[in-house]
């Protein structure tokens, strides 16, 4: 249709048009990929065993560990796809640890979303932003650099389709006169509206009107998925359902006769949830909002404010009306104050700022083993917030100080970004923070290929007299468990977990008087030597 010229290119950068991969459908691949090796595996032992005539044992057949050690690898590596693959069918970085900087910075890093493009593309358009983008993802925050514009990140009310499946609409098509392709005559095509299900076309109707009406009113009385896309295009006469996984959509009011229909009551009745048991989910089951995915809203006609549904307004006839014009920003950038009036690079350069702050990352923060964490003493709340701040626990797990600044020229040294600061405020615990590591080991075993014995690694403290490489470290820290007893102090160098290997023990006339002397070696872990503190 296009090479003809009866059908303008599709757009490759509308978001109708773009699938998200979301944690289930990607670690469902991942487990069918493994499970077909897994078959396979077996398959080959069964042809094995009757070439040379064994017996088929079932537990030798089945590698247990095939799925497990899989699994393992892509969530530990982030490179999605079988161990040993084609260098190409691997994709990198799918399975990340998330930053836990700041509590914003985890929200953000939960809601991130990657463009698979090579990173050296000089392609401009993949990178801007697109009209389709209002309301799906967040049009400040996105890296500066290399990645500009093709890590995005969610807005605040964007929701990705988990998927259902298709046959109750096909069944509901057929109820509501949808003809088969089978039953129709190729005359009259021309004149029908062509219907398509998640882009299969399964039939034509000859009153699309009363079909897209119908459609609409189930949906919103949840008799079908409130995630079914409904798009009629009336000039390619089509009526295009999608009911796929992966689909941007976004929550937003229905409007009737220039009326919402969202009235106080429902409001006083969430805002009581607890008594009314009135939640989101009811909304969407009494039809006061509903979800639109991208290709939708382009049938429709949303209002920016309440104020624009007045009954005198007859040049525009709403059917929908935005929840709020900030619902497009994501969880960094609705952060920052009054964003309207700022230059536009400055909200993004601050939305990759807000991540690097440090404050209370958590409240558990003291029951948490994570690798490094950093937790500022006195954080303050902001003086002022904007309204999702509150909705984002910005104030409970605040990140700053709100540190008096005079913006002057003093002496010239805070000249371009640079900043003096006061030195008696640091003195008195301006900005103070501590930071907390965690150290890891265990107890491995070790196998002997020349004795054929497999012995285990000890934590106890280490002797000096048996224990053979035993560094120039403080060992008295230790219990005789290995460890050191909590709100110990320690500094660098000071061994911190105390283990021994074993060694090969060979014949006694085999073995010099250093070698009978040690029974094990030293494998304990110290202290970073730059590092003192107490031991939790």
């Amino acid at each position: 249709m296009s090479s003809v010229g009866a059908r303008r290119p599709d757009d490759r950068d509308h978001y109708a048009q773009k699938r998200m991969d979301l944690a289930g459908p990607l670690l469902g691949q991942l487990f069918r990929q493994l499970f077909r090796k897994l078959a396979k595996d077996v398959q080959k032992y069964g042809q094995k065993c009757i070439d040379l005539g064994k017996e088929f044992s079932p537990v030798a057949a089945v590698r247990h560990k095939t799925i497990t050690n899989g699994l393992k690898y892509a969530l530990a590596t982030g490179n999605w796809g079988q161990q040993g693959s084609a260098p190409g069918s691997l994709r990198a970085g799918v399975s990340q640890v998330l930053n836990r900087l700041t509590f914003a910075s985890s929200l953000s890093h939960l809601r991130r979303l990657n463009t698979p493009i090579g990173r050296e593309g000089k392609l401009a358009k993949p990178r801007q932003l697109h009209n389709t983008h209002w309301g799906m993802v967040c049009p400040a925050e996105t890296p500066e650099g290399q990645a500009v514009g093709l890590v995005k990140n969610l807005a605040l009310m964007a929701y990705i389709s988990v998927g259902s499946a298709a046959e109750p609409i096909l069944e509901f098509l057929e109820e509501w006169g949808v003809q088969n392709l089978e039953e129709i005559q190729a005359a009259t095509i021309p004149t029908a509206t062509k219907v398509f299900v998640n882009g299969m076309w399964v039939g034509i109707h000859h009153d699309p009107d009363s079909l897209v009406k119908t459609l609409r009113e189930l949906r919103r009385g949840l008799e079908i998925s409130a995630e079914v896309s409904v798009v009629r295009d009336i000039a390619a006469r089509e009526l295009r359902l999608f009911s796929d996984p992966g689909r941007c959509c976004r929550p937003i009011f229905i409007v009737e006769e220039q009326k919402l229909l969202l009235k106080k009551e429902h409001i006083r009745k969430l805002r009581n949830k607890e008594e009314t048991g009135f939640r989101f989910s009811e909304l969407l089951a009494n039809g006061l909002i509903e979800f639109m995915d991208t290709e939708e809203e382009e049938t429709v006609m949303i209002a920016m404010n309440l104020s624009d549904l007045r009954a005198d307004n007859t040049m525009y006839r709403y059917t929908h009306c935005e929840i709020h014009p900030s619902m497009i920003l994501g969880i960094c950038a609705s952060i920052i104050p009054f964003p309207d009036h700022n230059q536009s690079p400055r909200n993004t350069y601050q939305s990759a700022m807000g991540k690097q702050a440090m404050g209370v990352y958590i409240t558990n923060y003291q029951l948490r083993m994570d690798t490094l964490a950093h937790v500022l003493y006195y954080p303050q709340k902001p003086l002022g917030i904007t309204r999702p701040m509150s909705y984002l626990h910005f104030r409970d797990l605040p990140s700053g100080i709100n540190a008096t600044v005079g913006i002057m020229c003093y002496s010239g040294y805070n000249q371009e970004d640079s900043v003096i600061m006061n030195q008696s405020a640091i003195d008195r615990g301006f900005f103070r923070s501590v930071f907390y590591r965690s150290y890891r080991d265990e107890e491995k075993k070790v196998y002997f290929s020349g004795t054929g014995r497999e012995l285990s690694e000890s934590f106890e403290r280490p002797n000096r007299e048996t224990v053979e490489g035993m560094r120039r470290c403080d060992y008295s820290k230790l219990d005789d468990d290995g460890l050191v007893a909590p709100g110990t102090r320690v500094s660098g160098d000071d061994i911190i977990i105390g283990k021994t290997a074993p060694l090969d023990q060979k014949a006694e006339e085999m073995m010099d008087a250093r070698q009978a002397r040690y029974q094990r070696r030293d494998a304990s872990t110290p202290l970073r030597s730059s590092e003192a503190r107490s031991a939790r």
